[in-house]
């Protein structure tokens, strides 16, 4: 049985195909950055982020612990919130459109990318999700940003594939695990994003999502994300109190 279950939570990982999101408007017009060094990468303040985003992956494994992070986030966090932004758009469509243009093609796209067919269901799919737990989560799998997945397939999120997928990464050992090889890290994004926003066994995380209770606690319903279980749960809850990333959720895109 246990088996079976750590078989489910690897396939929903890389079950979820990705895709361009071309049904989500754009409100920001990113600024793209030809990031040449780690130097390139700017700092954000406290209340808001300009929508940058960078054009080369860097390798944050020469950096100081505290460098390394705060480098990592200030790298991330735009496409982050340039990837929620355009959720956030569909989520404020079906508010205002459902019962007026019900099951136009907008709508039933958002059926297919929510795997999903009733309003309620796509109003937990696409209720935004914190900033604290996506960062952590990124810290944990890319090692915060120093992971071969992360440096040579923009992989933040630790997501697995299949053999047959062309773009892959195998894993440096004798077992046949692959991860997905992403173009750019708002595409890697963009796909964990939905993974957590119709996946089969965060239904209990989307629920009390949509209830607002706090990163803390929310943080308990992803316990599936890794065979690790509890242990993991524990890990993301230090990473989000010692590096404090609550203060990440409430930031916002603004041109400047």
């Amino acid at each position: 049985m246990y088996k079976f279950i750590i078989f489910k939570v690897v396939f929903v990982l890389f079950s979820l195909t990705v895709i361009a999101q071309s049904i989500f408007l754009e409100s920001f017009n990113p600024i793209y950055i030809d990031n040449k060094s780690i130097k390139d990468i700017q700092n954000h303040n406290n209340v808001y982020v300009r929508p940058l985003k960078y054009l080369n992956t860097p390798n944050f494994a020469e950096l100081s612990v505290s460098e390394k992070k705060i480098k990592f986030i200030n790298f991330i966090l735009p496409s982050i919130l340039l990837e929620k932004n355009k959720i956030k758009k569909a989520y404020d469509y079906i508010l205002n459109n459902y019962e007026i243009k019900h099951n136009n093609d907008t709508i039933n796209e958002l059926f297919e990318y929510c795997n999903c067919d009733t309003k309620n269901c796509l109003l937990l799919c696409l209720k935004a999700q914190p900033n604290s737990i996506i960062i952590a989560q990124a810290a944990i799998e890319s090692g915060w940003g120093t992971s071969r997945f992360f440096i040579e397939g923009n992989n933040l999120f630790g997501v697995h594939t299949q053999s047959n997928d062309p773009n892959k990464i195998k894993a440096k050992n004798s077992s046949p695990v692959y991860v997905k090889k992403y173009n750019s890290i708002s595409e890697s994004i963009s796909h964990y994003l939905r993974t957590l926003a119709s996946g089969y066994f965060y239904e209990q995380y989307r629920i009390n999502r949509f209830n607002n209770i706090n990163s803390i606690d929310l943080i308990n319903y992803l316990s599936m994300y890794s065979i690790r279980r509890e242990s993991y749960i524990e890990d993301l809850n230090s990473i989000i109190i010692y590096n404090n990333l609550l203060m990440y959720d409430n930031l916002e895109l603004i041109y400047d």
